[in-house]
């Protein structure tokens, strides 16, 4: 199980989603103070995403599944990435680009979804792998 490389691309894929809770500008921003949905439905649907790719690692024995809930949490990883460009483009907050220069720490709450969607791409990938490498040792029998 550990030493797959698609269980550690889950694993980062995750804690990236949780990263998103650590950034003040989540918390702060105009989007959370005046859409009462938006700060639910982010916290909700990441962490959702990130118990499902967890989830995901132990499911190593079933291949299809396991590429299945990989590929469900690359959809609900399109959905967090909606709910929060959504909503900070709703309140005029999306800009990463501020007077006194560049905000890192938006830009990097902006990228977090983008780099877990990217990590649970590659752990389908080394799924689709393995599954292609039983298929070849089964024709070889």
């Amino acid at each position: 199980m550990i030493q797959r490389i698609q269980t550690v691309y889950l694993f980062l894929g995750a804690v990236a989603l949780t990263g998103l809770f650590f950034f003040d500008s989540l918390w702060s921003s105009t989007a959370a103070a005046s859409h009462g949905w938006y700060l639910p439905a982010v916290i909700g649907l990441s962490a959702v995403t990130g118990v499902t790719a967890v989830a995901a690692i132990f499911l190593y024995e079933n291949r299809q599944t396991q590429r299945t809930v990989v590929v469900g949490a690359q959809l609900l990883t399109v959905a967090v990435a909606a709910v929060l460009y959504g909503g900070l483009y709703l309140t005029g907050e999306l800009a990463v680009r501020a007077a006194d220069g560049f905000d890192w720490a938006k830009a990097g709450m902006l990228g977090l979804p983008i780099l877990a969607y990217l990590l649970f791409l590659l752990a389908r990938r080394g799924i689709d792998h393995d599954i292609e490498l039983v298929k070849s040792m089964d024709r070889l029998r």
